[in-house]
């Protein structure tokens, strides 16, 4: 009887584990978790912090012992794994009062997630906001603080300035970047949900942090100083491999190599979600996309191949949305200044739309960008800030590049149409056209 471990139990781990499970009801699984959350959703943090919701165990999708008792997977929460002996194929493990012990196995997942990024300054007032397991100590210590700096304009950076300028807080959110979410969308794009963070916050664009002084509350940059009572550090996350980097092979993206399989460079060991690279679909390039939708799919596909049933994870093209306020922002595939960077050589189109017929009431704005490939005429990215309906035409736009949609295949896919939620002319319908009229 083949017993797998799994070590990390969020979203990958579960789901690879569920998915062993369900084609193999003999198998033997452990799942080795350090918090005393499995199956949790770290993108939650914020709307935590908002104070949107107050049970922490809604963060779980399923509890440990949901996992327990109906998939009969033994999930050992509040475990620290501090080694691995592949060779022997044994997990040495230690308890809530170090207590160490070991487990053999014949299959290894990695799902080690990630952990943020972090700066060489240490004080009680610098936080981070990354696991669940730590939100409700963490609400707890910013709900009493009333001027806060957010270092980073990242993903997590936006949300946070929304939450805690949600919450009556007097927000500064300093960004080296040219502009906000300057990974994900292009400057035309940023621009848009730029000007609408400026209302709310104390916006400081291209300006970098340079030290972090009396246990937080000093922040000073290489263009001024803020006196506040806390800082919050979100420049982003980085794979979670210190376990493992001498052990396995590490793709280039510095997260651990797989291939279609979610096989690592040992048969027997799979990585899967934000401790895994895989391949990028419209680059070719090796991307690591630490991302919860592509993290359970990965799991999924492991945890099939494990079980004997042959699975190919195909990659990913970059999905992800946000938002902010009334906003939802969302990007699929490559950006203009990705392309750049590739020398995919592209053109584009940018429009600003409705999101209902000029008649109904209370539409909101929409802006659509769209980029295609001069070669070949297909369309390789898409952006949409909008007020509603944002995420249902990122997810037709995902599929349409997945698919290899040329924009004249694009422009006649049939939407549908209905006064109170469209326009009889679709905003990507617009946005295709305008591209046509480019090629």
């Amino acid at each position: 009887m083949d017993h797998v471990v799994v070590v990390g139990g969020g979203a990958a781990g579960m789901s690879a584990s569920s998915r062993v499970r369900r084609l193999n009801p003999n198998a033997e699984i452990t799942v080795f978790e350090e918090t005393k959350m499995v199956s949790h959703a770290p993108c939650g943090v914020p709307y935590f912090i908002e104070g949107l919701f107050n049970d922490e165990n809604l963060f779980m999708t399923y509890t440990p012992e949901f996992f327990i008792s109906k998939r009969k997977i033994d999930v050992k929460i509040n475990r620290k794994v501090y080694d691995i002996d592949l060779n022997s194929r044994i997990v040495k493990f230690a308890d809530e009062n170090n207590k160490k012990s070991i487990v053999e196995y014949d299959y290894l997942v990695l799902t080690l997630g990630s952990v943020p990024k972090k700066v060489p300054f240490e004080g009680k007032r610098i936080f981070y906001a990354h696991h669940p397991a730590h939100a409700v100590e963490l609400r707890k210590e910013l709900w009493e603080l009333d001027k806060i700096a957010i270092i980073g304009g990242g993903i997590l950076g936006v949300e946070l300035a929304e939450a805690l300028s949600n919450k009556g807080k007097n927000v500064i959110l300093i960004h080296r970047g040219k502009y906000v979410l300057n990974k994900m969308l292009d400057e035309d794009m940023g621009k848009v949900i730029q000007d609408r963070i400026e209302k709310d916050v104390n916006l400081k664009t291209e300006e970098s942090l340079m030290e972090l002084r009396d246990e937080g509350k000093t922040v000073i940059t290489d263009k001024s100083k803020y006196e506040v009572d806390g800082t919050i550090v979100a420049i982003g996350v980085t794979p979670n491999i210190s376990l493992v980097k001498d052990k396995v092979k590490l793709g280039k993206s510095g997260a651990i190599w797989t291939d279609e399989h979610m096989r690592t460079n040992l048969p027997e060991v799979y990585a899967a979600g934000d401790s895994a690279e895989t391949a990028n679909l419209i680059t070719n390039d090796r991307t690591w996309m630490p991302f919860a939708p592509v993290a359970n799919k990965m799991g999924y596909v492991a945890g099939s191949n494990i079980a004997g049933k042959k699975m190919v994870f195909p990659g990913t093209i970059g999905t992800m949305i946000t938002k902010y306020k009334e906003f939802y922002i969302a990007k699929t595939g490559v950006a203009e200044f990705e392309a750049k960077k590739y020398g995919i050589k592209v053109y584009s189109s940018m429009i600003k739309s409705k999101t209902r017929a000029r008649y109904y009431p209370d539409a909101k704005d929409i802006y659509v960008k769209l980029i295609a490939e001069e070669n070949t005429n297909k369309i390789i990215g898409a952006q949409i800030v909008g007020g509603e309906e944002v995420l249902g035409r990122i997810d037709m736009l995902a599929a349409m590049i997945m698919k290899g949609f040329t924009v004249e295949e694009g422009f006649f896919v049939e939407m549908g149409y209905l006064p109170a939620i469209a326009t009889v002319w679709d905003p990507v319908i617009v946005a295709i056209r305008q591209l046509m009229k480019a090629d």
